[in-house]
């Protein structure tokens, strides 16, 4: 009895998720980070297809790999936060439902005068990726 009323519980649970719409669902969805060295990057770029949402984090300019950026994802219009993540390195994989989301980026490592903060908006279709660069302006280099 005990086994059946959790499973219940589980399905019920599950149920108000699919009703409540992509907010609620992504709280129990992956999301992955790093990607640095070449090797590391490699892996996680093969794993990427299992991912709806692709973030890569890079410097304007050099293109050099950024890591310790926060990245916020908000279900729209609801605005509730559904990702919340310090990057381990420059790409950023999120399975996230289809539906509208705002992302902001902040890194505080800029030139002075930059902007730490990188907002967008986009759309998760029914099947595919979204694919998305944001690049900050800073003074790192590639191999530096």
């Amino acid at each position: 009895m005990h086994a059946l009323r959790k499973l219940t519980l589980v399905l019920a649970s599950a149920a108000l998720c699919a009703l409540a719409g992509p907010a609620a669902a992504v709280q129990q969805l992956p999301v992955e980070s790093g990607g640095v060295g070449s090797e590391q990057f490699a892996a996680l770029s093969a794993r990427a297809g299992a991912y709806s949402f692709k973030l890569l984090l890079a410097a304007k300019g050099s293109g050099a790999y950024l890591a310790n950026v926060d990245v916020t994802v908000r279900a729209l219009p609801s605005n509730e936060v559904v990702v919340q993540h310090r990057t381990e390195g420059p790409l950023l994989l999120a399975a996230l439902p289809p539906g509208r989301y705002g992302v902001e980026a902040r890194y505080d490592a800029v030139r002075p005068g930059a902007p730490t903060g990188i907002q967008r908006q986009f759309t998760i279709p029914q099947k595919g990726q979204v694919d998305m660069v944001i690049h900050f302006d800073t003074t790192d280099r590639v191999g530096s």
